[in-house]
């Protein structure tokens, strides 16, 4: 199982690295509440796979997004972006990170019983 600090930070250092992929997905969200409204909720994926369509359709310099960033893109977003908090749908995850709303008051991971061996 992966241990979910080493998962945030991979992310950070990441995000260091590259600060055009935040930026990115801010401008597609922002697109999809601008169209959309603002109580319009978004999940992470369709948005991280635009961007994966959009990095490989605009050149060489291709950075791989790794799936493991990106409820942790979802968290910094809604905690940095005023305009954008509540957009994505979020989940309990594993370790409580660093990022983003407690645990406590998201819905369980629906998937978290599928991974646990008895």
């Amino acid at each position: 199982m992966k241990n979910q600090k080493n998962l945030e930070e991979k992310f950070f250092t990441f995000h260091k690295k590259r600060p055009e992929i935040y930026q990115e997905l801010v401008k597609f969200s922002k697109e999809w509440r601008n169209r959309k409204g603002t109580s319009a909720k978004l999940g992470i994926g369709m948005v991280w796979e635009r961007l994966r369509w959009e990095l490989q359709m605009g050149g060489n310099d291709t950075p791989r997004l790794s799936n493991n960033h990106r409820a942790f893109y979802a968290r910094l977003i809604m905690d940095n972006e005023p305009e954008l908090q509540g957009i994505f749908i979020l989940r309990q995850q594993q370790d409580q990170a660093s990022i983003g709303p407690s645990n406590s008051k998201l819905q369980a991971n629906i998937y978290s019983n599928l991974r646990k061996v008895t």
